[in-house]
């Protein structure tokens, strides 16, 4: 074998190696131990854009979570808010938000994560209607001698308020929140789901 063919070998061994090694390195999985479907709760909040604000007393969250997942997708939830006003008019919010693990410090810790937010607002009254979407950091602290919470900080990230007959288009600033869990069928406990990643 010359030493060009040995050479050529070499690297394309190596490159197969790099390749594995590579998708080892992004697997993941997390488990489940906890509820795979729940119910929460959380208090008031606003959303501020520069066309106004969507402000609402309540908001009810039902959401559901795999046992065993090998992707970071770990909660959806539909959130339904109440007692909103927008533009001094009742309004209707309804969002969607997918929970993504992102980083765990130790196993059943917080987990740090982003949700996917894709909200509808509807304003009667002005027969208007506005979407809101973007992403909000967040963490999510398992269920121990209080229920599971998932906390999203204040300013955590800009929501695009927008729509063809919206007037409070622009980037919206949401408040602090908690949810935080009333109760949880499915899998184990009563409290919440909990999550420990593995790998």
């Amino acid at each position: 074998m010359s030493r060009i063919t040995r050479f050529v070998v070499l690297a394309a061994s190596l490159m197969s190696l790099f390749a594995v090694m590579s998708s080892t390195a992004g697997a993941v999985t997390w488990h489940n131990t906890g509820n795979t479907a729940y119910t929460a709760t959380g208090g008031s909040g606003t959303l501020s854009t520069s066309g106004g604000s969507i402000a609402c007393t309540s908001v009810d969250v039902t959401g559901t979570s795999p046992a065993l997942t090998t992707t970071n997708n770990l909660a959806s939830l539909t959130a339904k808010f109440t007692g909103c006003t927008a533009l001094f008019f009742s309004a209707n919010v309804h969002c969607n938000i997918g929970l993504t693990g992102v980083s765990q410090a130790a196993p059943g810790a917080t987990v740090v994560g982003v949700g996917d937010v894709h909200c509808n607002v509807g304003i009667p009254s002005l027969g208007q209607s506005c979407t809101v979407t973007g992403t909000v950091s967040g963490s999510y602290t398992a269920p121990g001698a209080n229920p599971g919470t998932l906390d999203i900080p204040h300013s955590s990230s800009g929501l695009t308020v927008s729509g063809a007959n919206c007037q409070l288009g622009g980037t919206g600033t949401l408040t602090a929140q908690t949810w935080r869990v009333t109760n949880g069928t499915g899998g184990t406990g009563t409290t919440g789901p909990r999550f420990t990643r593995t790998a």
